[in-house]
């Protein structure tokens, strides 16, 4: 069998990586004093960066112009815009859009600083560039680009001076992001900067991220599926392209040129429209190599005149609602009618994808995006689907992993449809467990990308991943199209040696007997008041008059936190303990947050979180608790997490921990209680008193809570395996009682 491995060069991936995070640094940089939302401020990041491409880029064409005509040492961003004017019709028939050397973007960068009306020029550019379209064949191409940067928006500063302030910090920064390394090791440099902006900004916008951006694991995955066994195809659609990244990687699958006759999509969000257009230009698509479109696709698809195509790819929205029946006419429409039934009207999905059928080519190939409940809902999408496996349409069903897109966490399918089959065969992959994790999503490896691509090649037969049925097996299910439904799934349930089991369990038990009565003898001394070295006599001895009350203050040390900012939290670097993070008796670092010290300045050593070192919440529904960090590694004190650090000539470090621990809700009280408490340290440190024995007293008041403390979280861990055990236990004697091995039951 033939297979494909998907080949990554490890050098050029650790370029692209410290790309995309240098790229993700300037931009997260570029939020002004904290006024202005990285998320709210794409935009204007990615209008820049788009801005400097097509500088670049006519700049660039221009110089070969006259190189070719002898004239060296040219450079059109040096010419007079007098001079440029000959070249006009020339350049816009060439690239479908003029911009005068005064407006290319290192010209404005360079002289933003002093420009007092920077915003006015910036406009008047933009405006300039767009309208040198108007009456040519780019102008849709070209119109409305600039349309989400607005030079005057009040987000940007009350002021025109502020906002001027911020836009030629924007443009500084951009001017000065230095490509060359990157350039020289091959990158698509303002593709891959583009598309990791895009990236990022879906990653941090919440819910609605995934609406504009299909992860570039799944669309390569896609197209690769779509493309197959293709050197070349003639026009690649999708008729919710986004921001254009599933037909953009048909460049990386065939190459650019390949894809002979374009790319053709449409997008009904205006904003994301002009995203996936930018995008076009800046993977060097030309304007005539690509026809994007705005607009409903299920009411009024715009590229009629250009189906069909060799090669569709689609991640439509997740069952949104539609006309549908409402729309008395959409029963005769082409593109719906041979099903005899419309998809829902709460739920388009099936629009979407008779839609797609309807403009595939005979010989073409369409991979889309589904939402998991399409493939075995009843009424109007179960006779859909009967439809679509009665005439042979469906090819491949693979169920994806969870928590691959941006703004939801769903385990998705692909739904692979041809015109032309060689056989009535389908194939269901499982591919649920094929990820790796980066960050809080799932990600494709390289590795899943080829075992889900091979395996669909090929039609494999892979025991608890891919099997192959007919369409009369699948009208025998009644048109179910769930994966779980063919791909048996694997047993993963625990092999139990009973014996085995039951001598554990005994043991357990046995253990947990010893480990009451060493409580019990403790719980007995204590109460008798006698044993533990004397403690009655050495307190009266070492306090004669009693034992001192103090405040914290007086013996203690108080460290507060640093204010990090979450938009500056990484991946990766120094960790970061929050208030979340202290979890009333220790710290925990499951769940924590990182930064890079190179974006702040600060003396680190302040805010330094050693091993022993004892926290306290200062704030929120956690306010009053407290823990001990217990890692090796050094950690650093987040905004409203405190340090007590006690004087160790008068307080045992122990000592004041299970003090604070018994005091909890009185300190919770001491913050004010309610929905959003706040302690301050003034009061915790002036107001908060602890009794101050002796050193001798501490340490031994220590020695027995630490010791009862052992035990009980010892007899805790234990009392947690014996019910794991006996969950075992009883699986172990359902499962054999249910069987009925032994009186004719399947085996």
């Amino acid at each position: 069998m033939a297979t494909t491995d998907i080949n990554i060069n490890p050098r050029t991936e650790e370029l692209k990586t410290e790309f995309s995070n240098m790229i993700w640094k300037m931009a997260t940089n570029l939020v002004h004093g904290g006024k202005v939302n990285p998320v709210q401020f794409m935009d204007y990041t990615l209008g820049g960066l788009f801005y400097r491409f097509i500088s670049e880029n006519i700049t660039d064409y221009c110089n070969q112009l006259m190189r070719d005509a002898g004239v060296e040492n040219a450079d059109y961003a040096h010419m007079s815009d007098e001079t440029a004017e000959n070249a006009r019709e020339q350049i816009i028939n060439a690239k479908g859009f003029f911009i005068l050397p005064s407006q290319l973007f290192i010209n404005v960068a360079n002289g933003a600083k002093n420009n007092t009306e920077l915003n006015t020029t910036l406009s008047n550019n933009f405006r300039a560039i767009e309208n040198s379209a108007v009456g040519k064949p780019s102008e849709n191409d070209v119109k409305g680009l600039f349309n989400n940067f607005n030079t005057n928006d009040q987000g940007l500063g009350a002021t025109v001076a502020e906002r001027n302030e911020l836009l030629t910090t924007l443009l500084e920064s951009i001017r000065d992001l230095n490509f060359d390394k990157y350039i020289e090791s091959g990158i698509d440099v303002f593709g891959l900067c583009y598309e990791h902006l895009i990236k990022m900004y879906a990653l941090n916008s919440g819910t609605k991220g995934g609406e504009f951006y299909t992860p570039g694991d799944v669309s390569y995955l896609l197209a690769m599926i779509a493309a197959a066994g293709r050197q070349s195809v003639n026009k690649v659609y999708d008729p919710a392209c986004g921001s254009g990244s599933l037909l953009l990687n048909f460049i990386r699958v065939v190459g650019a040129k390949n894809v002979k006759d374009g790319f053709y999509g449409q997008e009904i969000n205006m904003k994301t429209y002009n995203l996936c257009r930018m995008n076009m230009f800046l993977h060097n698509v030309n304007y005539d190599h690509f026809d994007i479109q705005n607009g409903d696709t299920l009411k009024n698809p715009l590229h009629e005149c250009d189906e069909p195509f060799d090669a569709i790819v689609s991640n439509p929205p997740y069952s949104v609602p539609w006309d549908g029946d409402s729309d008395a006419t959409l029963i005769n429409d082409p593109r719906f009618s041979p099903a005899g039934v419309l998809a829902p009207r709460s739920k388009a999905d099936f629009a979407f994808t008779m839609h797609m059928l309807s403009w595939l080519s005979a010989e073409g190939t369409a991979a889309i995006v589904e939402f998991p409940g399409v493939l075995y809902r009843s009424g109007a999408e179960q006779k859909i689907r009967k439809y679509l496996v009665s005439n042979n349409f469906v090819d491949t069903i693979i169920q994806m992993p969870q928590n691959l897109f941006f703004g939801t966490s769903i385990a998705t399918c692909l739904l692979i449809l041809k015109k032309n089959k060689a056989d009535n065969r389908v194939c269901f992959i499982d591919a649920s467990n094929e990820f790796i994790h980066e960050g809080n999503k799932n990600k494709l490896s390289a590795e899943n990308i080829s075992k889900i691509y091979n395996t669909y090649m090929n039609k494999e037969e892979i025991a608890h991943f891919s099997h192959v049925v007919t369409t009369s097996d699948i009208a025998e299910e009644d048109y179910n199209l769930s994966v779980s439904t063919y791909v048996e799934q694997r047993d993963t349930r625990e092999k139990i040696d009973i014996n085995e089991l039951n001598a554990r369990i005994a043991e357990i038990v046995s253990r947990e007997e010893l480990l009451r009565k060493d409580i019990d003898e403790i719980v007995a001394k204590v109460g008798r008041r006698c044993s533990m070295k004397g403690l009655d006599e050495m307190i009266k001895e070492l306090c004669p008059d009693g034992v001192e009350f103090v405040k914290l203050g007086e013996c203690c040390n108080f460290v507060n936190g640093f204010a990090f900012k979450s938009t500056k939290f990484k991946e990766k670097g120094d960790t970061i303990i929050r208030i979340t993070n202290i979890n009333g008796t220790g710290v925990d670092v499951n769940d924590v947050k990182y930064f890079d010290k190179s974006d702040y300045k600060a003396n680190w050593q302040t805010f330094e979180i050693h091993k022993g070192d004892i926290l306290i919440a200062m704030s929120g529904a956690t306010t009053g608790k407290v823990g001990i960090y217990n890692n090796k590694t050094v950690a650093y004190l987040n905004q409203r997490v405190g340090k007590i650090v006690p004087d160790k000539s008068k307080l045992v470090n122990r000592f004041l921990y299970h003090i604070l621990l018994s005091k909890t809700q009185f300190l919770y009280m001491l913050a004010g209680g309610g929905a959003q408490p706040n302690l301050s340290s003034t009061k915790l440190m002036n107001v908060f008193e602890i009794p101050l024995p002796p050193i001798e007293v501490q340490t031994e008041i220590v020695r027995i809570l630490d010791k009862f403390t052992s035990l009980e979280a010892e007899l805790e861990a234990g009392l947690e395996a014996e019910l794991d055990c006996r969950k075992r236990q009883y699986e172990y004697y359902r499962d054999k009682l249910l069987s009925f091995d032994n009186v004719g039951g399947k085996k």
